[in-house]
């Protein structure tokens, strides 16, 4: 059975980047951490085997393990018949046997026996099962945090990994990074609490799933009685429902339930549930107080743009309806309140441009210049270089309008339009400092086009205003590479 909620798309421009770091996390310790595990393993199994140890207890383990196990005298006949090696990694991975072991007399009284142990269980416990594991009967604050980061094979941390990338994306949205994170490691923390208080066993447990049982009860204590999405999938039935989030809980703790008091596997129920649990208490019961922030926006599925969408639509109402002073007004108020969007710039330019509204078409032209080099904003920005050289427009051919539409028009790589820049700023009694630089920028753009007249003229205006320039210098000998 399988329900998980399928409430919110991936929003990319919000990116989960904790979740992604947590992720990448667990996959390089797996990787580059418990990627050794096996060649510390066959370490252990050597020294313990080399050491004549296997030896020596043989005859205390077996009775010991079938009897924990309750295994009839075939099956004890079959592990007391493995090869030496693998009974050699049983024997060293049974903590109970080890813990009962430590307090028998016969090995309290050979300190031969009791280095050799030392030795043996040094070189196991460098496994990071053994070293960062939770172990419920040997409680360790390492065991506690670490565990959630280790994973038993591929497979383990893969479906724990898809499941903290289904939960972890919005709820890192709607919580904040920071709380989400804290939520995360506390969930961690509560899912192998329970474990130790409930079930103080010897046996080492390693995995995220606690972690993520968490973010399912923080996802349903976000939500609360409000309906959203649920994806099912039961057996050959799988698809689409909606109710609200809290009816889950008990459905998700049901099954939990089930799987400790019924299931024969290797799953850890109790961390699950203590996972679950707490993450949904840590979030339900502070939102019910009013003490937990969330994005209330997010949650609703709120457009963030929706404001300036009902603003710019209402700035297109007085332009259409020719209220244009109360549009140039509404405009400026919106350029402070939405600084460098280009559906308004483009709203705003013509109507300051034909107003003549040297505030607006100030206040518009500041922005335009501001806005990141990307394609969708290079039509404004043409649009601006082909009015410059209406006469009319005397406001577009000030020097510094110039400087900066030239500049634009450069980095652009917008040969002609930048070349009628160019020839208005070089006309002007104010030519800005930066002129022989930009002068030789330009020339190599033309360069590549093939405008060699543009060239020439280029040439000729640095050799008469710039003779002493180092850029002049450049010219020349760049026109001397062309004809090559």
């Amino acid at each position: 059975m399988l329900i998980i909620p399928a409430e919110h798309p991936l929003d990319w421009k919000k990116p989960p980047v904790i979740t992604l770091l947590l992720i990448l996390l667990n996959v390089l310790i797996y990787f580059a951490y418990q990627g050794g595990d096996q060649a510390r393993e066959a370490e252990a199994v050597k020294l313990y085997l080399d050491s004549g140890l296997l030896n020596r207890e043989r005859a205390l383990f077996i009775p010991a393990f079938a009897e924990r196990r309750k295994l009839d005298a075939d099956e004890q006949k079959y592990v007391d018949g493995m090869r030496r090696s693998d009974l050699a990694r049983l024997v060293l991975y049974d903590l109970e046997f080890e813990n009962t072991l430590h307090h028998n007399p016969l090995y309290q009284a050979d300190p031969e026996w009791q280095k050799a142990r030392q030795q043996a269980e040094a070189a196991r416990d460098r496994i990071s099962s053994m070293r960062f594991g939770f172990i419920p009967a040997r409680f360790s604050v390492e065991g506690l945090f670490g565990a959630m980061f280790l994973h038993g094979d591929f497979g383990h941390l893969a479906g724990n990994m898809l499941f903290l990338f289904i939960f972890g994306f919005a709820l890192e949205i709607a919580l904040g990074r920071s709380m989400y994170l804290g939520l995360y490691l506390l969930s961690g923390v509560a899912s192998h609490t329970l474990w130790w208080i409930m079930d103080p066993v010897w046996v080492t447990g390693v995995g995220a799933s606690g972690a993520i049982s968490g973010l399912m009860g923080m996802y349903l204590g976000v939500y609360g009685l409000r309906r959203i999405n649920f994806f099912y999938w039961l057996g050959p039935l799988f698809g689409y429902f909606r109710a609200p989030a809290l009816w889950i809980l008990p459905v998700w703790v049901g099954k939990e339930l089930y799987g400790l008091l019924l299931a024969d596997d290797n799953v850890n129920y109790y961390a699950h549930l203590g996972g679950l649990l707490a993450g949904f208490i840590c979030v339900w019961l502070p939102r019910q107080g009013g003490k937990l922030k969330v994005d209330e926006a997010y949650l609703h599925k709120e457009d963030p743009e929706a404001p300036f969408k009902r603003e710019l639509a209402g700035l297109d109402q007085l332009i259409g309806a020719f209220s244009l002073e109360q549009a140039a007004s509404r405009g400026l108020a919106m350029l402070e309140r939405y600084p460098a969007r280009l559906a308004l710039l483009e709203r705003l330019y013509p109507l300051a441009l034909n107003r003549q509204d040297k505030a607006l078409l100030s206040a518009v032209l500041q922005q335009l210049f501001k806005l990141p080099e990307q394609p969708a904003n290079l039509p404004l920005l043409q649009r601006l270089a082909q009015d410059s050289g209406n006469a009319q427009h005397r406001v577009l051919q000030h020097p510094a309008v110039q400087l900066h539409l030239l500049q634009r028009l450069l980095r652009a790589s917008q040969a002609p339009l930048a070349l009628s820049a160019w020839r208005r700023l070089s006309q002007t009694g104010q030519r800005p400092a930066s002129l022989p630089a930009l002068t030789l920028q330009l020339a190599k753009l033309l360069g590549k086009q093939e405008d060699f007249p543009g060239l020439s003229e280029l040439a000729q205006f640095l050799s008469s205003a710039y003779p002493q320039a180092e850029q002049t210098e450049q010219l020349i000998l760049y026109r001397q590479h062309l004809r090559r």
